[in-house]
């Protein structure tokens, strides 16, 4: 009989396995399976700690496993298609390693908290780096299928590092909603993405409407952040 605690360890194996069939793809030039399997990785990583804290699994095992498999998924994986794709130059060499550092930073700042926390709180501190590796890959997609650029390198590197800054900074984003909650911000969350996950696996939206949505998400926390200050800044002039 297979013991319950490794079931978690095994959807970090499926991360591994999808990023490392992703490279094999991106070196073929064949970028959207590629994306595709990114973001099958982000869903298998998702619900590998999830999974480990509804069987009482946790351990640091575990943990450290999960962020090994998300810098090569989501860190080496995602900033080599891009650059292999669109960068070819010093500076996408940059901001592709740019990218790779912010992304183990951010894991090995996050492998510390959840000591503390349990990693289970509404919001990430900072950009967590699945989200940012699907924002790049899509991007990929969207230059490649839908908006024809002679800029494509150029906006390439600048959301590298973005993305990058994001990652390390404190701002607040949405972790994946609470199903379970009755509160009206969680019902909210939730229908915001339920109808994103439908427009996204729908074909006749999918490839207009991915990439848009992960600026979204991005925006959200840079939104939530200014608006704090700004409150923050009235009250304090009342």
């Amino acid at each position: 009989m297979i013991d319950r605690s490794i079931i978690p360890s095994l959807f970090t194996v499926g991360n591994l396995v999808c990023g490392f069939v992703a490279l094999s793809f991106v070196a073929e030039g064949r970028y959207v399976p590629a994306a595709w399997l990114i973001l099958l990785a982000a869903a298998l990583d998702n619900m590998d700690g999830r999974l480990a804290r509804l069987i009482g699994s946790d351990s640091q095992f575990g943990i450290e496993f999960d962020s090994l498999a998300d810098v090569c998924t989501f860190g080496v994986v995602s900033a080599f298609m891009l650059y292999y794709s669109l960068l070819h130059s010093p500076w996408g060499a940059v901001a592709s390693s740019l990218f790779l550092l912010a992304g183990a930073s951010r894991l090995a700042r996050f492998n510390v908290t959840s000591h503390n926390d349990g990693g289970k709180g509404a919001f990430f501190v900072g950009v967590p780096i699945p989200a940012a590796a699907i924002v790049l890959t899509q991007y990929i997609v969207y230059t490649e299928r839908t908006w024809d650029t002679a800029h494509a390198a150029q906006f390439g590197i600048a959301l590298m590092v973005l993305l990058s800054f994001l990652m390390i900074s404190r701002i607040d984003y949405d972790a994946v909603p609470n199903f379970r909650s009755s509160a009206l911000r969680d019902r909210l969350k939730v229908a915001y993405f339920l109808v994103s996950v439908g427009l996204i696996l729908h074909p006749a939206t999918s490839r207009e409407i991915f990439f848009p949505l992960t600026i979204l998400y991005i925006a959200s926390g840079l939104y939530r952040r200014l608006w704090g200050m700004f409150s923050n800044e009235v009250t304090q002039h009342a």
